[in-house]
């Protein structure tokens, strides 16, 4: 049964998606595509992890 909401969730969600995708394009929105590989990262310095803990092992 627990199985059978989750897909209803799902369902309701694509939907709900779709319509807000709909009304974007209508109010002239457009979508662009980006080429896999591209990244939005934008600096290269600095650290590229956060680190949650210093745990050594035994």
């Amino acid at each position: 049964m627990a199985n059978r909401s989750k897909k209803d969730a799902a369902v309701n969600i694509r939907a709900d998606l779709a319509k807000h995708i709909e009304a974007f394009l209508k109010a002239g929105g457009k979508v662009q595509e980006i080429p896999s590989g591209v990244s939005g990262q934008t600096s290269t310095s600095g650290p590229r992890q956060i680190v949650l803990s210093h745990k050594t092992s035994s």
